[in-house]
This record gives structure tokens, sequence and C-alpha cells, in this order.
């Protein structure tokens, strides 16, 4: 079920979103709309790329609060320059020993 929500606009605005549409080939609604969930999406990255940065979340996790595909969130990571927080000494350690174990099943 939809909800209709309104918005008070000005003039150029309005004339703004018109031109846009036309170009688009889309009504103006949902032009307004599709503009609305990509804001909302970002928003969404946004919130969660700071628990990413903070060591509270992990790429994966973080996609799947932002409800968006890990690829999609590695990009906005990269965009905006994120980096998680460096890992300890033991940290790295572990993930030395899966990368070994990864390369001898392997036989790389």
């Amino acid at each position: 079920m939809t909800d209709v929500v309104s918005t008070r606009l000005d003039e150029k605005e309005i004339e703004e979103l018109n031109q846009i549409s036309k170009k688009e080939r889309i009504d103006r609604s949902s032009l307004i709309r599709k503009f609305l969930l990509t804001q909302i999406e970002e928003y969404r990255l946004k919130e969660v790329s700071e628990k990413y940065r903070k060591g509270l979340a992990s790429l994966a996790e973080a996609a799947v609060l932002a409800k968006v595909s890990i690829y999609k969130m590695m990009e906005y990571v990269e965009r905006e320059k994120i980096q998680a927080p460096p890992l300890s000494n033991s940290e790295m350690e572990e993930e030395l020993e899966r990368s070994k174990k990864l390369f001898e099943e392997k036989d790389l």
C-alpha cells in the first residue's frame, strides 16, 4: 500500500523538475520518487559506513544494513575514502594464517 506525500516547491524548482522529467521521459511524480529513493539509499549508506569505519560492522554486514549489494557498498566506501580501523597484530596474524591455509589448499 502506498501513501501520498505532498511538499511545497518554488516555481523554479518545479520548472527544473519539469525539464528533467521531459529529458528523462518520465512523469514528474516518478522523477520525484526516483530522487527521493536515491537520497534515502545514500543516507543509509552514509549511516552504516560510519559503523564500518569504527569497526562495528564488516563490509558485508554494512551492505546488509544499508540494503544494498556488497559491490555497491564497496563502491561507496571507495568513493568516500572510508577505511575500517587498522587490524591489531594478533588480527593480522590470524588473517595471515587463514590466507596461508587457503593457498595451501589450492596448491598455489
